[in-house]
């Protein structure tokens, strides 16, 4: 062992102790199919058992930069720090708020049938946005949760009641 691997055994073994090493494990049991939190409460229990942080993550299979975050994290804001915050991922849309609420009105208060181009041709007139029409179809679709579909022609040759004619035959 280097003395680097040495120091860092001693300044590693700092943990808050925010569980108890009881609550830990029933923690470990209750999140044994959530993969990544799972490893994280895994190596803040072996740091809090007295083993090192170098050592805890090389049995996690993890950089030490990674375990030494993690123990940080979990000393700062506890249990809730060993959770992912997705809260900061994608690019912002374009259409706030507001806007998509008009553009709901404007497509439902209407009696004109809009398909995805028709939608696509209005944001750009009104916003001045351009949009793909995939984007187009995952604001419609997703965001405003209506439900589209191509326009088709009626038959005038389908009878008055279909149901009567299908039970006759």
């Amino acid at each position: 062992m280097n003395y680097k691997d040495m120091f860092m055994e001693k300044f590693n073994n700092k943990i808050e102790k925010h569980l108890e090493l009881s609550e830990i494990a029933d923690m470990l049991k209750e999140y044994k199919e959530y993969y990544n939190v799972y490893r994280r409460l895994l190596l803040i229990h072996m740091v809090a058992n007295g083993e090192s942080i170098v050592k805890a993550s090389k049995n996690i299979n993890i950089s030490r930069k990674t375990g030494e975050r993690w123990v940080k994290q979990y000393n700062e804001k506890g249990v809730d720090g060993l959770f992912s915050n997705y809260s900061n991922c994608g690019r912002k849309s374009y259409l706030n708020n507001q806007q998509l609420k008009e553009l709901k009105e404007i497509i439902t208060g209407n009696e004109e049938k809009y398909n995805l181009k028709d939608v696509q041709n209005l944001i750009k007139e009104k916003y001045g946005i351009t949009y793909s029409e995939k984007q187009v179809w995952v604001i419609t679709r997703q965001k405003l949760n209506l439900n589209y579909g191509k326009p088709f022609i009626k038959y005038n040759t389908r009878p008055e009641n279909p149901e009567e004619d299908l039970k006759k035959n």
